[in-house]
C-alpha cells in the first residue's frame, strides 16, 4: 500500500473535520418538543458524530467492523485521534444494554424512551437532561484538529 504524502494527509484531515463539524448543522430540531426532544436531538447528533469518528478510525487502522456504535471502538478512536474525554463521560453517555434505573446512560435512556415509550425513562430524561445535554454538546464540539 502506497503511503500518503503530507499534502494528501492534510486534505484528508480537512475533509474529515469539515464532515464532523457539519454534524452541528444536522440538528433535527426536536428541541421544540421540550427538554425530552432536545435530549433526543442532541443524542442523535452525538451518535452520528461517534459513528463517523469510528469509521475514520477503522479506515486508518484497517480494522473491520459494523457501523453501529461500539463503546470500546469509540474509546479507541478517541485515543487514536487524541480527543480527550474522561472515561466515565464516554460510558455515561454511550454505554449500551438495559441499564439500571437512575444509573442509565444517555444511550440507554434514549433506547428505552424511543423503543418502548417508557414513562420511567421519560421521567429520568427530564430529571437528568440538564446534566447530560451539556456533556453531549461538549462531546460533539470537541476539538478535532488531530483527525
Amino acid at each position: 500500500m502506497k503511503k500518503k504524502s503530507d499534502k494528501q494527509h492534510e486534505a484528508l484531515r480537512l475533509a474529515r473535520n469539515k464532515e464532523l463539524k457539519a454534524v452541528h448543522a444536522l440538528d433535527p430540531g426536536f428541541s421544540c418538543q421540550g427538554v425530552v426532544g432536545e435530549f433526543i436531538g442532541v443524542y442523535i447528533q452525538s451518535e452520528v458524530f461517534s459513528k463517523k469518528l469510528q469509521h475514520y478510525y477503522r479506515t486508518d487502522t484497517n480494522k473491520s467492523g459494523r457501523d453501529q456504535l461500539q463503546i470500546n471502538t469509540l474509546k479507541a478512536a478517541l485515543k487514536y485521534f487524541n480527543i480527550t474525554m474522561l472515561e466515565t463521560n464516554i460510558s455515561s453517555l454511550f454505554q449500551g444494554g438495559a441499564g439500571k434505573r437512575y444509573s442509565k446512560s444517555v444511550r440507554q435512556l434514549r433506547n428505552g424512551y424511543l423503543h418502548a415509550l417508557s414513562p420511567e425513562d421519560q421521567k429520568e430524561i427530564m430529571s437528568k437532561a440538564s446534566m447530560f445535554i451539556p456533556k453531549l454538546k461538549r462531546f460533539i464540539n470537541n476539538e478535532i484538529a488531530a483527525i
